[in-house]
């Protein structure tokens, strides 16, 4: 049952993955400056979008719970206030992004790639109502156990970037600044069709949304998000404080970390659509009142199996996976030499995730922060930097930093996982 839900989310969110991963492979041939503009550009971008799409995985619990529930009303609220959520929180994340040149320099990037960088932020910004849109409509389905549409949109999105990229990246010569606007016209592509195709399933549930949008519900929603954007963003922002400190290395660890970050991101997606899953299979179990600690055992085997497979292939085919990203012979070699550290915390990070939508469906929404606070910001990110900087490591020190941070949040996440399923589940409302 739980791999019955994944494959699909895991297939959606490999193919949004798939924006990101050609848009790195058709700037990366322009060269390693324009690649690292880019992923500059790109960590900015969601560094910021994080908290918000975090939010909105509130919608995992409150919607999945009552459709286990039949409680047709309450998955109604949760799709209408989860569009608004999103829609309010737009505007803010569009403003953000024109702040990037100035962030990025605060941050000590290199000013060689801050033009082109900004340059990317400040144009994909037009995509994030379309991006937030999207993603509430995605939240609402998985919780309902409906992929279809949202599959179907992300293949048909991922075909429009890649003609969108080679036409506006080489053939009108446009650069960075093609790749983002290929990704911000995505983006209504991906909200558009979604709505279109999923209008006959969410019509039922929206009968007589004027009068059940209230202000006390949203704010009840934002309630329940927040702490989900702090964990969300508390793993993303460490990943993206390794970038810059890759930064301070120079372009060419941007650029070999925009590779290894590709490649990791890519195989994380299976995983995270386990995770999805799980979150969705177990809080339709606790709406209807049914025991769920097996299908969270099950996800939880099956992210960290799947892992094993993305571990081998970073150890044994360093080489011929950087090369598809870029013919730089300092970026591939810095990539060789960190893919196995890649390699060594795959399966950590397949458990963690998992582990973290077995807790979000089973309504445990606020203590596993905790577990990103402290394996990331207390012991991983400080080791990573002393590595570095201190005991001259470099870049591979800083990757060792994450793994020990890897291995520490799944470690606690499980312990947590063990005990919510002795203690029982909690049923998530808005209001």
């Amino acid at each position: 049952m739980v791999w019955g839900l994944a494959w699909p989310v895991s297939v959606g969110m490999l193919g949004l993955m798939g924006m990101s991963v050609v848009d790195t492979l058709m700037v990366g041939h322009l060269g390693a400056v324009p690649m690292a503009a880019v992923a500059l550009g790109t960590s900015w971008y969601f560094a910021l979008a994080v908290v918000a799409l975090g939010a909105l995985r509130a919608l995992d619990p409150v919607i999945a719970q009552a459709h286990g529930a039949r409680d047709v009303p309450a998955v109604g609220r949760g799709i209408l206030h989860g569009c608004a959520m999103a829609l309010a929180m737009a505007p803010v994340l569009i403003g953000l992004q024109f702040l990037a040149v100035p962030g990025m320099r605060f941050l000590g990037q290199p000013e060689a790639l801050l033009g082109d960088a900004g340059v990317w932020c400040r144009t994909a910004a037009w995509g994030v109502p379309g991006m937030m849109l999207f993603s509430a409509i995605r939240q609402s389905l998985q919780g309902l156990g409906i992929q279809r549409p949202v599959t179907i949109a992300i293949v048909v999105a991922n075909v429009v970037n890649l003609v969108a990229d080679a036409v506006l990246i080489y053939g009108f010569d446009m650069g960075p600044f093609g790749a983002a606007l290929a990704t911000a016209g995505s983006q209504y592509v991906l909200a558009g069709l979604t709505l279109w195709m999923a209008r006959d399933t969410l019509a039922p549930y929206l009968v007589g949304w004027r009068a059940s949008l209230s202000g006390p519900a949203l704010l009840g929603l934002f309630a329940i998000g927040l702490p989900l954007g702090v964990q969300m963003a508390m793993e993303a922002w460490a990943f993206h404080f390794a970038g810059l400190m890759m930064g301070w290395l120079g372009p060419t660890s941007i650029a070999a970390n925009a590779v290894v970050l590709n490649l990791a991101t890519v195989s994380f997606m299976v995983p995270m659509g386990v995770s999805a899953a799980a979150s969705t299979r177990v809080g339709h179990l606790i709406g209807a009142g049914l025991p769920w600690a097996f299908a969270g055992r099950t996800a939880l085997l099956l992210g960290g199996g799947i892992m094993g497979g993305s571990a081998l292939a970073f150890a044994l085919l360093p080489d011929l996976l950087a090369r598809v990203y870029t013919d730089d012979p300092a970026v591939i070699a810095l990539v060789v030499t960190l893919l196995p550290i890649v390699a060594a915390f795959q399966l950590f990070d397949g458990l963690q995730v998992v582990a973290f939508g077995v807790l979000r469906g089973a309504g445990d929404l606020r203590l596993p922060a905790l577990a990103n606070l402290l394996g990331y910001w207390a012991l991983g990110i400080p080791l990573g930097w002393w590595l570095a900087f201190r005991a001259g490591w470099g870049a591979p020190g800083i990757f060792a930093g994450l793994a020990l941070a890897l291995a520490t949040v799944a470690m606690l996440l499980l312990a947590r996982v063990a005990w919510m399923a002795r203690a029982g589940g909690v049923r998530v409302r808005m209001a």
